[in-house]
């Protein structure tokens, strides 16, 4: 019996410890597998950290329009801020609801400034109310703080997005999206977002069961936290490993940060369509994408439109598929008026409704040619590799609106009829607007094609610029007013240089019209080549090239050959403008800028556009040279544009190249610089003059645009004094011109002697090879010295 009890032990032990065995076995494969998921966890959470507390978006550069203000001191008319508000992307309504609306009460107008963050400090919105006295604004009322105020900001327009990897986004905080949005969207993608730990079985059990009510998908199963997750770390393979990778970061995330930082980056990361090849990225962008304006100002159904999108942004894209837009539109209404966020007469309104998106693809594509300038300089001021420091920034571009469309449809119109008229198809045209007083670029036109972000003929197009040289020939030769004064006579008969290594250089005028002498203001009034060439070589070249390089053509290469005189060598009409900016502005010069400043994501000015004039020509001779342009549009070139704007007093200047290839002109009003080309692109003949082809551009730019007349600003020592048809000094003549008495001297008597007379008349009649010094004029007519 023993020996029957020992082995039956014997057998049973075995699988006694089998079992042991294969517990140990799973212990150690649970054990193994715990530490690989941990491990495996801990390296997905380093990947979410990573990117979460770091920079989670390469953000773009956000460019704005020129910020404007309005003031009493401006006293503007009613018609006039109601228009700039309009402008602005203000909407005229019966009732204030959302910023960037205004109405009019009687004599009233009240509005609700949307909030901006401005450069130099952020500004909430405000609730303004404007009087109006004798229809000029006579009081701001800030209804806020109640209080009377001089002026207030409005916050510019976004013309822009400078886009990293070929993504767009606008990065806001949570605060600024509407509530209803962010209601919308929970209810429609995941209505326990707030109770869930990142992953919700019973919405995709919810999920599932609504979708087979309704027919057809109507509600995701996926949270937000998985979306995300998808959208910021992994692809969209439909594959088990995916979506395992999705749970698991989903529940990381969730336990990682909270809720509301969760949903910000949500609002602002989701894709919601596609803009060429660049991707459309959070609800704001794709609010000024779809409907031109803020998040923060779209209406209900617009709302409901960018909710519905999340599902699908391709198939839901409201131009490509406006029916099925709709149809997913008013589910998400439909939705909301289930859950009473809305009622059923609102529904039945809303669902009623267009889309009202805007027209196709506005978003940062407008002005090209003013964006590609403004890249340029970005490039230079910055370096070429530091634009990475713009992540996020906010570059506020000197950039006016409504000149750039003034601009654009000058252009447009001009050319046009251009072509039509001569029956030359391939002319073309650039433009360039530029405060000179702060350098500020408000227009850039680069083609007849707009909207075209090709070859940008104002920056990059390199053409002769003829007689456009000569303004800054006379303005060197008046700054030596012993030699030279406007009344000066020039010798206007053929001549002949010798150029060393070069066959001789016989200059012409353009008429082929020759005289014994003419006054040097004359002379430029009627653009004469022969005069403009006997003024340089008496400078000598090396003062004109100086002086030019001083006034901004620093970086221009000058040939240093007598027909440089005459405009031989070829610039942009952005460096032209540079030059004129400097007569423009009494002799100062200032880098033109198409940058007001750039600001950080923190608000930080890490840039700003320096207005410190350098003072290159002295105000005398820039006063004379400006004098002289008014001339040339009062009676001498440009005088075509008399007729319509003698009111203006404008000065400026024709050219025109060889064969007729180029025709340019500059235009100076009181505030602006315009310089206008127009030629073609592959160099042939125009058969226009300045005059007959730039011009008529400039006219119809003139036709748009509020201009400002022109007032000079006397410097104290120059005076006006009279002379005679042949420019000699008559006091009792009608007719004056400007004269630096850089001497304080005095060029008449009460009583003038008739010696004196006869002595001015002669000198001033005679035909000099080189221009004649009048000191021994002056030395008779002085007085007291």
């Amino acid at each position: 019996m023993a020996t029957t009890k020992e082995q039956q032990t014997s057998t049973e032990q075995p699988p006694i410890k089998s079992r042991r065995s294969w517990t140990i076995q799973l212990l150690k494969i649970a054990f193994t597998f715990f530490c690989m998921l941990f491990s495996y966890s801990a390296y997905l959470d380093w990947q979410i950290r990573s990117k979460m507390d770091g920079q989670i978006w390469r953000l773009p550069a956000e460019v704005y329009s020129r910020i404007e203000s309005i003031r009493v001191s401006d006293q503007l008319s009613f018609e006039q801020i109601k228009q700039l508000l309009l402008e602005n992307e203000y909407r005229q309504t019966t009732m204030i609801a959302a910023p960037g609306d205004f109405k009019i009460e009687n004599n009233t107008i009240v509005l609700l400034r949307r909030a901006f963050p401005f450069p130099d400090t952020p500004e909430a919105q405000r609730v303004f109310r404007l009087r109006f006295e004798n229809d000029k604004l006579a009081v701001i009322e800030d209804l806020i703080n109640v209080k009377a105020i001089d002026e207030f900001r409005l916050a510019p327009k976004l013309i822009a997005i400078l886009q990293s990897d070929k993504e767009e986004r606008l990065a806001i905080s949570l605060q600024q999206y509407p509530r209803l949005l962010i209601d919308a969207l929970l209810l429609t993608e995941d209505r326990r977002f707030f109770q869930h730990d990142g992953i919700s079985p019973l919405g995709i059990l919810r999920a599932m069961i609504t979708n087979i009510q309704a027919g057809q998908t109507v509600q995701g199963g996926s949270t937000l936290t998985q979306q995300l997750v998808k959208n910021l770390f992994l692809s969209n393979e439909r594959t088990f490993t995916r979506k395992i990778n999705e749970a698991l970061m989903a529940l990381i995330l969730d336990w990682r940060y909270d809720k509301n930082r969760i949903l910000e980056t949500y609002l602002n990361e989701i894709y919601l369509g596609q803009n060429g090849d660049n991707q459309i990225h959070g609800f704001e962008l794709a609010s000024q994408f779809y409907f031109g304006r803020s998040v923060r100002e779209i209406s209900l159904d617009q709302i409901a439109l960018l909710v519905g999108m999340v599902k699908g942004p391709s198939l839901y894209n409201p131009w490509r598929n406006p029916n099925y837009a709709l149809e997913r539109r008013n589910v998400v209404l439909h939705l909301m008026l289930e859950h009473k966020i809305i009622g059923d007469e609102l529904y039945q309104l809303l669902s009623q409704r267009p889309l009202g998106v805007q027209e196709k693809g506005k978003i940062s594509r407008k002005y090209p040619a003013f964006i590609q300038t403004l890249q340029t300089e970005l490039r230079h001021q910055l370096g070429e590799g530091k634009t990475e420091n713009l992540l996020g920034a906010r570059i506020f571009s000197t950039l006016d609106i409504k000149q750039q469309d003034q601009a654009e449809q000058a252009v447009i119109s001009a050319v046009s009829d251009l072509q039509l008229k001569h029956k030359n198809p391939f002319l073309e045209s650039a433009m360039v607007v530029a405060d000179y007083q702060t350098g500020e670029v408000r227009a850039i036109v680069g083609g007849l094609q707009t909207q075209f972000a090709g070859f940008n003929r104002a920056l990059s197009a390199k053409r002769q610029i003829g007689s456009l040289v000569k303004p800054s020939v006379y303005l060197t030769a008046l700054m030596y007013p012993d030699q030279f004064r406007l009344n000066t006579p020039i010798n206007n008969q053929p001549i002949t240089i010798n150029v060393k290594g070069s066959a001789p250089w016989q200059p012409r005028n353009y008429d082929r019209r020759y005289s014994g002498s003419v006054m040097l203001m004359d002379a430029l009034v009627r653009s004469l080549n022969i005069p403009t060439v006997n003024i340089g070589m008496k400078l000598g070249l090396t003062k004109v090239i100086s002086m030019q390089q001083a006034m901004g053509w620093d970086k221009v290469t000058i040939p240093k050959v007598p027909s440089m005189l005459l405009g031989s060598y070829a610039i942009s009409p952005y460096d032209v403008t540079k030059l004129y900016q400097t007569i423009a502005n009494e002799g100062a010069s200032i880098p033109l800028s198409t940058i007001s400043s750039i600001a950080d994501r923190q608000g930080n000015v890490i840039y700003e556009h320096d207005l410190e004039p350098k003072q290159v020509a002295p105000p005398e001779a820039a006063f004379q040279t400006l004098f002289a342009m008014q001339q040339v549009v009062d009676r001498g070139t440009a005088h075509s544009l008399q007729p319509d704007y003698a009111h203006l007093h404008l000065a400026g200047k024709t050219g025109t190249t060889n064969d007729a290839r180029d025709t340019w002109f500059v235009g100076i009003d009181g505030e602006n610089v315009t310089t206008i080309w127009l030629g073609r692109d592959d160099n042939g003949e125009t058969k226009l003059t300045g005059a007959s082809g730039a011009l008529q551009v400039y006219k119809a730019y003139l036709q748009r645009a509020a201009i400002r007349p022109l007032k000079l600003n006397k410097p104290q020592s120059i005076k006006w004094i009279g002379i005679n048809a042949y420019g000699g000094w008559d006091c009792s003549s009608s007719r004056t011109i400007p004269v630096w008495a850089d001497r304080n001297q005095s060029f008449c008597q009460q009583s003038p002697l008739a010696q004196t007379g006869s002595m001015i008349s002669n000198t001033a009649t005679q035909a000099p090879t080189t221009p004649v010094k009048q000191e021994s004029v002056w030395d008779v007519l002085k007085e007291g010295e």
